[in-house]
């Protein structure tokens, strides 16, 4: 089996867990507090695994040097995100907002090609459509 698969798959699952977590936690915390401890607590876990691991941040930053608006606004986008599906998680509870998160491939594939000029194969597209009608059918008869 792919290593990327078996990645891929543990993010699904790990996600899972986590907005089922945020749900209960969200009960009683704002989004924007909740966002906040998250970003936190991942600097506190991660600096020390960045300076044990093989690379380094200068590597990063040099290897980058035409790309480092590209990374601030991934970094922007990416607690944006955050916030939205927090904020979503607490109005609607961890299963409606997975299920509308999830037409999030559909947005990849378009972005990819709009920013990129990725070309997708008919598979994304269909596979795309599949999984945003797929969610609309949830959210209306579920």
């Amino acid at each position: 089996m792919e290593t990327g698969f078996i990645y891929a798959t543990g993010a699904a699952i790990t996600w899972g867990l986590v907005y089922a977590i945020d749900q209960k936690i969200l009960a009683n915390v704002d989004p924007l507090t909740l966002l906040f401890i998250d970003s936190i607590i991942v600097a506190i876990i991660m600096l020390p695994l960045v300076f044990l691991s093989n690379g380094s941040i200068r590597d990063v930053l040099v290897s980058v040097k035409g790309n480092l608006t590209l990374i601030a606004v991934s970094v922007a986008l990416a607690t944006l995100s955050s916030f939205f599906i927090f904020s979503a998680i607490k109005s609607l509870g961890a299963a409606t907002a997975s299920i509308i998160e999830i037409a999030y491939p559909f947005f990849v594939v378009l972005f990819s090609y709009v920013l990129f000029r990725y070309t997708p194969n008919i598979y994304f597209f269909i596979g795309g459509t599949l999984v945003f009608i797929g969610s609309i059918i949830i959210i209306k008869f579920a």
